[in-house]
């Protein structure tokens, strides 16, 4: 329903672009504004082919991060084998990332169609705004989490082992309700647009250079308060604990390999090459984050703490959302790289889904095939 409600809002935009060139016989990113004094005339800072561009980037990346998210998740959930403290984490962390994906083609309207008029009702750009952000201070708390889980389980296993999974689902509970309250609900009352309003780009706001839905005139003092502590808080601090918490973890690996070679244990070697794929799986994390978010928290500071320029705030915008976008889909890729065990039931699942499919499909030909039978000989 959402693809569809977007491709007939779409077809509609079309339309209304038609309309103005016919009417005023300029390109698709020159608008005519009427000021207080004189006509002028106000160029969006992309083109057709930037609007083109970023929308095949935008859905491509929407579709992966459905499909690997949803993935990983089923695959999480039908085997109990990995129904651990861990892999709890890992199936939160996928659904925010499913949920980013999902809002995803908000961001391309409000960034293309919708950047002069908002057409639809307000609720989706309040909706856009909220779930980014949620999920944004979601993902950075469940990463640090997660390194953290890491550094229990292979400094102090014993203490690890107490933690059960009512205590997990508590923990990562805990992580909805904070991102819930400091990202959703700040970002829904900051927010909003005029729904089907021209956006006066000669108004002298600061705001009037701004997409249609953006960030409300008279909360924008309260916004850049806002943004500051937050983003050092929820994001830069997390990123340097997980930088730490990760050499920690590197340097407890070493020395348990170390501890290996010179008592030639077997179960010390398992353990230690089970703390290896995790560190593995840790760092490839960690680096997907800093590789997305590092971006994100950059533009957003700089965008609203300064006065930036127009064309150069569009092209910024647009790059950290494909970093971004690009981190929170290679996140399940790599889940399976560094785990064995999951490579194996992944595998299992496709392959046994593609058997019910074939199953399925041939019965339905079968069917087919019975009912044309009858009907030739008159049954």
């Amino acid at each position: 329903m959402p693809m569809l409600y977007f491709t007939g809002l779409y077809q509609n935009s079309l339309g209304e672009i038609v309309n103005l060139r016919r009417m005023y016989g300029y390109n698709f990113s020159t608008v005519p504004y009427q000021n207080s004094t004189t006509q002028e005339s106000y160029e969006r800072p992309f083109t057709d082919g930037v609007m083109i561009f970023s929308g095949v980037i935008i859905f491509l990346f929407c579709v992966i991060g459905i499909v690997l998210n949803t993935l990983t998740i089923l695959v999480i959930r039908k085997n109990p084998k990995l129904r651990s403290v861990f892999m709890l984490f890992i199936t939160s962390l996928c659904v925010s990332d499913l949920m980013s994906a999902l809002i995803s083609p908000l961001f391309w309207y409000r960034r293309t169609l919708g950047f002069d008029v908002w057409m639809p009702p307000e609720f989706f750009c309040k909706l856009f705004w909220a779930v980014d952000l949620m999920t944004t201070f979601s993902t950075s708390m469940h990463i640090l989490n997660f390194a953290f889980l890491r550094l229990l389980a292979i400094q102090q296993p014993r203490l690890f082992q107490r933690i059960t999974k009512r205590g997990g689902l508590l923990w990562v509970g805990a992580t909805w309700v904070i991102a819930f309250l400091c990202g959703f609900v700040t970002m829904w009352l900051f927010t909003g647009a005029e729904q089907g309003v021209k956006r006066d780009r000669y108004s002298g706001e600061e705001n009037a250079r701004w997409p249609a839905c953006t960030l409300l005139l008279e909360t924008l003092e309260s916004y850049k308060k806002f943004s500051l502590p937050s983003y050092i808080i929820f994001i830069l601090l997390p990123m340097f604990a997980v930088a730490i918490v990760s050499v920690l973890i590197c340097r407890s690996v070493h020395k348990h390999t170390k501890s290996s070679i010179m008592t030639d244990d077997a179960a010390i070697k398992r353990r230690v090459r089970k703390e290896k794929q995790a560190v593995l799986q840790l760092v490839l994390i960690v680096c997907s984050f800093i590789f997305g978010y590092l971006p994100f928290v950059t533009y957003e500071l700089w965008a609203t703490q300064t006065n930036p320029d127009p064309v150069a705030e569009y092209w910024f915008g647009l790059c950290q959302y494909f970093f971004l976008r690009l981190s929170e889909c290679m996140n399940p890729v790599f889940y399976n790289i560094s785990s064995s065990k999951m490579r194996r039931y992944t595998k299992r699942y496709v392959s046994d889904t593609c058997k019910v499919c074939r199953v399925t499909e041939s019965a339905g030909r079968q069917a087919v095939t019975n009912t044309s039978t009858f009907d030739m000989i008159g049954v």
